[in-house]
């Protein structure tokens, strides 16, 4: 229950139902998920370390804003997980990996053409976290992961203030795979770079 709690409580904030500011009544969500109040509390006590929620005095829990700082040291930290990975996987991977990342920009490519913001952020997630799981380093897997869902709740920002930029995402993520599949490590280290530091600018 208390897993059960804590995935559907952060499922909701990372999908930007509850923004930040939003005031998270123990009460109210025990009686939303059907639950008793001890895996609610025990879910907002592991949000709280996470960073997505924090405890205020007299109020009780409420949803963390991610600050301009946050997003730009999330963004720093993908850049270096990312840029490292792309190096070391370029020309070296099977045609299972492949097979997975072109069935995500499958499905990027139908959220767009819906303009299912919400949808196509988690499949970015997916997208580059299936860069990082190439490299097969439980640390590294567990840095990005650990980041994912603050990332998801700063680039979502960026789709809603330009739907546009959906498709052009898209378009770097199929440059990213084609150079994935070739031999320029220079190349796919640019090409995720300047992808990353895109959105910092647009983010600014």
């Amino acid at each position: 229950m208390r897993d059960e709690a804590f995935r559907q409580i952060k499922e909701r904030i990372v999908k930007g139902e509850w923004g930040g500011g939003a005031f998270l009544s123990e009460r109210r969500l025990s009686e939303l998920l059907r639950m008793s109040k001890t895996p609610i509390r025990s879910a907002l006590d592991r949000l709280e370390m996470m960073g997505l929620v924090r405890l205020t005095p007299n109020q009780g829990f409420v949803v963390q804003e991610i600050s301009l700082k946050k997003i730009m040291d999330i963004y720093e930290l993908r850049l270096s997980l990312e840029t490292f990975a792309v190096t070391r996987l370029t020309g070296k991977m099977d045609r299972a990996f492949f097979e997975r990342i072109d069935a995500n920009l499958s499905r990027q490519s139908e959220a767009a053409e819906r303009e299912d913001i919400v949808g196509y952020v988690e499949l970015d997630r997916q997208f580059h976290e299936e860069i990082i799981a190439g490299l097969a380093n439980e640390e590294y897997a567990d840095a990005m992961s650990r980041i994912q869902d603050k990332f998801l709740m700063a680039v979502r920002t960026t789709f809603y203030k330009n739907k546009s930029r959906l498709w052009g995402s898209l378009e770097e993520h199929r440059q990213i795979r084609d150079a994935l599949a070739g031999d320029d490590s220079e190349r796919s280290e640019r090409l995720i770079r300047n992808h990353i530091e895109f959105v910092k600018q647009i983010m600014l």
